[in-house]
C-alpha cells in the first residue's frame, strides 16, 4: 500500500480535472451549526422546508456515513464563457446549469476516482459520495477545512483565483486521513456582490435572504414570483450569476475541465422564450431538459420564468405571442404572469381588453387589475 494515501487521492483527483481537494474530519460542526441555525431562524430559507429537516445530520458529518474515518472535499469547476447576448427573445441561464446535471456527472466522476485510488493503493475502499444532494451543511464543512472561505454572498470562494464557479462534492472513505485546516480568505471591505444584487438579497456578511434571491425565485420557488421583484429578475430565466460576475475573485476563473458541463452538452447559456411557451407537456419538457438542471422548476416554473423575462426584455412585437398563449393557458398562475408581461407592452391594454371580452367569467378578476378603470 502506498505510504501516503492522502497524496494519492489528491493527485489522482487533480489529474481527473477536479480543481481543488482537501480532507475533512467528521467531527461535529458546532460553530457552523450556530451559523446555520441562525440563518434558518431569521427565515432566510424562504419556503425551502427541506432545509429544516434533520439538523443533527446537517452538522454531524459522521452520521451520514458512520463507517467512514474521513471525508475528501472537492471543487469541480463549471465555468464557461458566456457568448454575446442573442437578443431580447432569449433568457439567460446561470453558468452552473448550461451543461448536464451535476447530480449525475459528479457522482460518476467520484466513482471513477474511487476505482483509480483503489488500484493505486491496492486495496478496496469504502466510498460514499455526494454532490449537493444530502443533508449536510457542505459550505460549513468545506470552509472549516480550507476548500475555500465564505464570501459575503454566502458562496464558497477558493484560493489562488479559483473563485466561486465550482461545485462542491464529498467522498467519504474509511481511510484515516489527516484533515486540512481552514483557509483564511476574506472579502475585506468589498461588497460588490451586495451592491449589484438587483433584489438586495445579500444582507450582511455571509448572509443571503433566499426569498429575494433570483436563483431561488426562478428555481426552488414553486409559486408566483412576487410582482415587485419581477422587473428585477431581468433576463434570468434560470438562476443568476450577477454576484459572481462582479466578484474580484472570479477575475480569472478556471474553465471547466469536463465537456459534460459545456453548453454543447446541455441547454446552453440562452433559451428562446417563444420556444419555452410552445412546449406541449411533461414528455417534451423532459426530452429537452431532463438531463440538465433546468428540469428542477418543472415545466410550470420554467414557463413562469419565461413570461417574466418576456415582460422584461421583449419589444412590443412580442405581445401577440403572449396574447395567443393566454387565450389557451389553463394554469391561473401562468395566466397571471402572462398578463403581467402583457401589461409591460404599449399594446398590452388593447389586447387585454380583447382577452377580457372573450375569457371565461372566472378569469376576469385576473385581468381587471391591468385594465384602466375608465376603459
Amino acid at each position: 500500500m502506498n505510504s501516503n494515501p492522502k497524496k494519492v487521492i489528491i493527485d489522482t483527483a487533480l489529474s481527473m480535472g477536479f480543481e481543488r481537494v482537501v480532507v475533512a474530519s467528521l467531527d461535529p460542526m458546532e460553530a457552523e451549526r450556530k451559523i446555520y441555525e441562525n440563518w434558518l431562524a431569521l427565515g432566510y430559507a424562504a419556503d425551502m422546508k427541506y432545509l429544516h429537516r434533520h439538523p443533527e445530520k446537517r452538522n454531524s458529518p459522521r452520521l451520514l456515513c458512520p463507517e467512514a474515518y474521513s471525508a475528501v472535499l472537492l471543487f469541480a469547476s463549471y465555468y464557461t464563457e458566456v457568448p454575446e447576448d442573442r437578443g431580447p427573445q432569449y433568457g439567460r441561464v446561470a453558468r452552473y446549469a448550461v451543461g448536464r446535471d451535476y447530480h449525475t456527472i459528479i457522482p460518476s466522476k467520484l466513482s471513477e476516482l474511487k476505482a483509480l485510488v483503489e488500484k493505486k493503493l491496492d486495496r478496496p475502499l469504502l466510498g460514499k459520495y455526494f454532490a449537493d444532494d444530502v443533508q449536510l451543511f457542505e459550505q460549513g464543512l468545506a470552509r472549516r477545512h480550507g476548500l475555500g472561505f465564505l464570501g459575503k454572498n454566502s458562496l464558497l470562494i477558493g484560493p489562488r483565483h479559483s473563485g466561486s464557479y465550482n461545485f462542491v462534492a464529498e467522498f467519504f472513505t474509511d481511510l484515516p486521513l489527516e484533515p486540512d485546516q481552514s483557509y483564511d480568505g476574506t472579502c475585506g471591505k468589498c461588497f460588490r456582490c451586495g451592491i449589484n444584487c438587483p433584489t438586495s438579497a445579500i444582507l450582511a456578511e455571509n448572509t443571503v435572504n433566499s426569498a429575494l434571491c433570483i436563483s431561488f425565485l426562478t428555481i426552488e420557488n414553486k409559486g408566483a414570483i412576487p410582482v415587485p421583484l419581477r422587473k428585477k429578475v431581468g433576463p434570468w430565466i434560470f438562476g443568476c450569476d450577477i454576484c459572481q460576475e462582479v466578484c474580484p475573485y472570479n477575475h480569472l476563473p478556471p474553465e471547466t475541465a469536463w465537456r459534460e458541463f459545456s453548453p454543447e452538452a446541455g441547454a446552453g447559456h440562452y433559451l428562446n422564450l417563444y420556444d419555452i411557451l410552445k412546449i406541449t407537456g411533461k414528455k417534451e419538457f423532459l426530452g429537452l431538459f431532463g438531463h440538465t438542471p433546468l428540469s428542477r422548476p418543472k415545466l410550470t416554473g420554467l414557463v413562469r420564468n419565461a413570461l417574466v423575462v418576456m415582460g422584461n426584455r421583449l419589444p412590443d412585437g412580442g405581445a401577440p405571442a403572449l396574447y395567443n398563449f393566454l387565450e389557451s393557458e389553463p394554469n391561473l398562475m401562468l395566466v397571471e404572469h402572462g398578463l403581467w408581461a402583457l401589461s409591460c407592452f404599449d399594446e398590452g391594454t388593447r389586447l387585454m381588453k380583447r382577452l377580457y371580452e372573450s375569457c371565461p367569467t372566472g378569469n376576469k378578476h385576473l385581468i381587471l387589475p391591468y385594465l384602466d378603470p375608465e376603459s
